[in-house]
């Protein structure tokens, strides 16, 4: 055993001692910090006048929402919003260029926006608060006509509904822009990762056989044996540390630019659509936990590749173009089956859209939400590939 620790070791000084992992490190880093601060960049300009910075404007949302923070989504709030909107000029050429609107009715644009989903601007202008108690009704209504017209099968519309009526409501108004906007960038941070990933072990196998220094390995003791799952090891731990150090740069970008403090807010108030009872930090939680799973699926995949073809440079490009079009190219949600398919692809398993929606998994009558499917079908595959990758080298004739 401790001779397998050994040669561990040692890929760990091949992997770090290559320049092409510091250099892929560093800018995996770099655009995963740059990410964070990218939606916070240039300004906004009413009739051609500067009018703020996006920075500034955050910091004043967030100002506002902190104001309102820990109400309760009710009548009362909802008549408060609309009664906001309406001190708004209805002759206003640009509603966001009266001072009716930047001191009277901006604090409440969330609200008024995620009203609009259910009311129309007639209705919300006139809002009353027996019209205000409908909101919940109408959002449940919203979501049972979507769910019923989803090709998915019985079982999967009845676990929807089930996990729709478990949401607690009113739901407490916060801020979800800091959340809203890390989870949507996680994509892009697993990207990163993964093709960091890419680089680093690309060489793995392939980089042994381009210098012509298999035949010798082999020929050593442990060379066919302890030395593959060896390198394998020291694969699948390097990708966990790049995944780790990656999502932490840019969670440390978004919780110094936007903070993190209201993880308790449900997940309908971003996106409300969406059926599962979860609150913004368990959503995080889940996500991290599937784009990691499908880095390592990436990576094992990257592994197989470096164990089957006889260049790193091979390697590297066929796993990019293998990650890059899935990214560009999506499926019609009817039917469903193809779809959900599609999205256990490793870079479609990152997209925070996939994660909660469109549907559940449902096999022989089961249903799994996709946040429980994805990790399991990913560690698996990765294990798989793992293997598939070991018996690669070791049946690899010269």
């Amino acid at each position: 055993m401790r001779q397998f620790w050994t040669i561990v070791g040692f890929e760990y000084r091949k992997i770090l001692g290559r320049r092409s992992t510091w250099a892929a490190l560093a800018t995996a880093l770099i655009f995963a910090l740059l990410n964070s601060q990218l939606y916070l960049m240039g300004g906004s300009y009413i009739n051609g006048e500067y009018l703020e910075s996006n920075r500034q404007a955050m910091e004043k949302d967030r100002a506002y929402a902190l104001a309102l923070s820990g109400r309760a989504m009710d009548g009362e709030l909802l008549t408060e919003a609309a009664r906001a909107y309406q001190a708004i000029p209805q002759d206003a050429e640009l509603y966001q260029a009266t001072q009716e609107y930047q001191q009277t009715a901006r604090p409440y644009e969330p609200i008024w926006l995620m009203m609009s989903n259910f009311y129309t601007e007639e209705e919300v202008l006139a809002m009353t608060p027996d019209l205000a108690a409908e909101f919940y009704a109408r959002r449940s209504a919203l979501v049972a006509k979507d769910i019923a017209e989803m090709s998915a099968g019985d079982a999967t519309k009845a676990a929807l509904l089930a996990w729709d009526a478990q949401i607690k409501t009113p739901w407490t108004y916060r801020s979800t822009a800091g959340y809203e906007t890390f989870l949507t960038a996680l994509e892009f941070v697993g990207f990163l990762a993964a093709f960091a990933g890419a680089v680093c072990l690309a060489p793995l196998f392939a980089g042994e056989y381009s210098r012509g220094t298999d035949p010798i390995l082999r020929s050593a003791r442990h060379g066919r044996g302890l030395l593959a799952w060896a390198k394998l090891l020291a694969g699948t731990t390097m990708q966990l540390a790049l995944f780790g150090l990656t999502a932490g740069a840019s969670w440390l970008g978004f919780l110094l630019s936007y903070g993190f403090d209201n993880g308790d807010t449900p997940l309908q108030m971003m996106a409300w659509r969406y059926n599962y009872p979860l609150t913004l930090l368990q959503c995080t939680l889940l996500c991290v936990l599937c784009v990691m799973a499908a880095s390592l699926m990436q990576a094992a995949l990257t592994m197989l590749l470096s164990a089957r073809l006889k260049t790193p440079f091979a390697v590297v490009v066929v796993v990019t173009v293998l990650m890059l079009a899935p990214m560009m190219f999506d499926l019609p949600k009817r039917p469903l089956w193809p779809l959900l398919l599609y999205n256990l692809l490793p870079v479609r398993m990152m997209k925070f859209s996939n994660i909660f929606s469109p549907a559940p998994y449902e096999l022989l009558g089961r249903v799994a939400p996709q946040y429980v499917v994805f990790p399991a079908f990913a560690l698996l595959a990765a294990l798989a590939l793992v293997f598939l990758a070991a018996r690669c080298y070791r049946q690899r004739a010269y």
